[in-house]
């Protein structure tokens, strides 16, 4: 059915007021709203101002519609086209934002509260030290020979290691024992010994040990017990040429008896050198022993004598005779030693009981030839070797057992006051094959043993 133009005339016109109608509620809608919110505020202000707390809003009646839905409603009523609807008045700049609230006195400033003590901190945990791992103890007698030990046994591994067949190490073996100083005679007889024993099978861990068995076995047959004084003072008599350190071996040796046996007079016998007794009293004062000395000239068996009788008066365990150092071609020095011993040996029946032959070891085998001629002056009960530490002449210890059939008592090792050293056969062959600074293998050292003991 068709529509004839004036119905659809009347059916534009009903569309459009109805969208000027809509339009003009949403208009009033929006400006009754904006007014209650206005109102609203400026009661909030006043009551901020009083300092009353703001009323809250009514809550919306259920039978009212919530404003929410309204507002969709605007929208969509906007969003209709108006081409020919007057436009909506403007609304005033003073109605659409609602007026500032008034200003709020600013409050009165307080005193800060005091800041919190800081909290203690935890004391960080002590870090425990590191404990060193103790290093093993080398022996003195290690350290003293040094210079012999890596001579010794730098000729010897340069013959063992070298591929050399079984005579030319037995031949380079006894070239390396004679450039130890242990003497052609000693040499030959050990290289013998050890071609025995091992017969065919000469590898190199067997020659060091037949080797080393063969220097123990030697310097064990020439040991003897110390002597035994009885009742009455030890006496010790000490020999040797002109600088070999005797005075010096003198006071160690008081030093270390006085630990083992208690006090020590020492004879200053030494009355030919210049300056000789002020050297020893020196000496004498800093191991704290007792010396008996008469003046610059005076006759040495004298000053013997005495020392003897005052340690027979004083009850004194131990007598230390330190004589003159004289040359072994003066006829008239070595008488000199010869009348000490008569003397003293008359004040006390069988003194001297020890007579020992001090001895560089840097001489070598100049030291067998100073021995043989003290031998022929008085009876030698052992030998003192000093400056072991400084040689590479070490050897000269097998060379005096072998030639002179002397047990060596003590070794020096250094120029401290304890650094003369019990001497034992078995440790220093021990001590002459140990291990090197390069890591190659040495034996199990041995303890020293002490020579004299008190008598109980």
């Amino acid at each position: 059915m068709m529509m004839s133009i004036s119905e659809l005339l009347i059916l534009i016109g009903c569309a459009l007021g109805a969208g000027v109608g809509m339009t003009t509620i949403g208009v009033l809608i929006e400006f009754s709203m904006r007014k209650k919110g206005v109102a609203a505020g400026g009661a909030a202000a006043e009551q901020a101002a009083a300092g009353r707390p703001p009323a809250l809003p009514p809550a919306p009646s259920p039978a009212s519609p919530p404003q929410a839905a309204a507002m969709p409603e605007t929208a969509g009523a906007e969003a209709l086209p108006t081409p020919s609807a007057p436009a909506a008045p403007p609304i005033p700049a003073a109605q659409e934002q609602p007026p500032a609230a008034p200003p709020v006195a600013p409050a009165l400033p307080q005193a800060a509260p005091p800041p919190p003590p800081p909290l203690p901190q935890a004391a960080a945990p002590l870090e425990e030290p590191k404990l060193e791992e103790p290093k093993p103890q080398v022996s003195r007698l290690r350290l003293g020979l040094r210079k012999t030990r890596d001579n010794f046994m730098g000729r010897l591994r340069a013959v063992i290691g070298g591929g050399a067949s079984a005579d030319e190490i037995y031949e380079g073996l006894e070239e390396a024992l004679i450039a130890a100083d242990v003497g052609v005679e000693a040499s030959t007889r050990l290289v013998e010994a050890v071609r025995k024993r091992l017969k065919n099978s000469a590898t190199a861990d067997g020659i060091r040990e037949s080797l080393k068995e063969e220097i123990a076995a030697l310097l064990a047959a020439v040991e003897r017990p110390p002597a035994d004084s009885g009742a009455v003072p030890l006496v010790i008599m000490l020999v040797g040429v002109n600088g070999v350190g005797k005075t010096t071996t003198v006071a160690k040796l008081a030093a270390m008896l006085k630990q083992e046996r208690g006090p020590v007079l020492v004879a200053a016998a030494d009355t030919f050198r210049a300056a000789a007794i002020e050297q020893l009293e020196i000496w004498c004062q800093r191991v704290g022993v007792e010396i008996i000395k008469q003046k610059a000239g005076s006759d040495p068996a004298a000053v013997a004598f005495d020392a003897v009788k005052a340690a027979k008066a004083r009850n004194s365990p131990t007598v230390l005779i330190d004589t003159a150092g004289r040359l072994q071609t003066k006829v008239n020095l070595m008488e000199e030693l010869k009348k000490i011993a008569r003397v003293i040996g008359r004040e006390m029946p069988g003194a001297p009981h020890e007579t020992w032959l001090v001895l560089d070891a840097n001489t070598g085998q100049n030291a067998l030839s100073q021995a043989k001629i003290f031998a022929d002056a008085v009876p030698l009960t052992g030998v003192v070797l000093a400056k072991l530490d400084s040689t590479a002449k070490g050897g000269v210890v097998v060379a005096i057992a072998d030639r002179l059939k002397l047990p060596v008592r003590f070794v020096g090792v250094g120029e401290e006051i304890a650094d003369l050293r019990p001497f034992d056969g078995r440790e220093f062959a021990e001590e002459l094959f140990a291990a090197d600074e390069s890591g190659h293998p040495g034996w199990k050292v041995v303890r020293s043993l002490t020579v004299f003991k008190v008598k109980k």
